[in-house]
């Protein structure tokens, strides 16, 4: 695979692309990132392999690295683990930059009703659940009080209402879809979720 640099600036933030749109919604839940490196951080399988997917159109399989913590010795020992967790990650500052810059205002890379489907997509398959009526107590749970309402305002374009709480135990903000538009939250990213694959019949 030869030098992609050049392409990387121009279609890592091309959100109508709706795998980059879930992709950046998942790692807006679950992502890793360091001084020059981004990846994602899941005990699923399934989504560490969607984020592969996503950054193999882009780099080449050598720089795309996987680390597994376990309580098990024979990989990166993390006691408290029930089971592994895996984190992918790559060494790029332009797609870190890039995610950066997304996440400080979604408003302006998510610009169309299916890339916003898409990214709330990955978002709730990172971070959302819901009860198994698939009606009530929809949620997608974040880590602080101003990317819940950048989402809140994302979802009122599209006219689904939510609310916002604080849970001071847990320090987390959560989302929730109120409950006569949890039908529609759902149409709008079934076609790209993972997690609602296995709960639909």
């Amino acid at each position: 695979m030869g030098n992609t640099v050049g392409r990387m600036d121009t279609t890592f933030c091309n959100f109508s692309n709706v795998e980059n749109a879930y992709a950046f919604g998942l790692w807006c839940a679950d992502g890793y990132h360091r001084t020059s490196s981004i990846g994602l951080t899941n005990t699923d399988a399934n989504l560490i392999e969607k984020f592969r997917m996503f950054l193999l159109r882009y780099f080449p399989t050598e720089r795309i690295k996987m680390r597994i913590y376990s309580r098990d010795s024979s990989f990166y020992y993390l006691k408290n683990a029930i089971k592994p967790a895996y984190q992918i990650y790559v060494n790029s500052r332009v797609l870190l930059r890039c995610f950066k810059n997304a996440k400080k205002n979604p408003k302006l890379f998510l610009n169309d009703a299916k890339s916003i489907s898409a990214y709330f997509a990955g978002r709730f398959d990172g971070d959302g659940s819901i009860n198994r009526d698939l009606r009530s107590d929809l949620r997608i749970v974040y880590g602080n009080k101003e990317e819940a309402e950048k989402d809140s305002i994302l979802l009122k374009e599209l006219g689904i209402t939510s609310k916002i709480y604080f849970y001071k135990s847990a320090r987390t903000f959560v989302l929730y879809i109120l409950r006569n538009e949890s039908e529609k939250f759902l149409n709008m990213i079934t076609p790209f979720t993972l997690k609602l694959k296995h709960r639909k019949k």
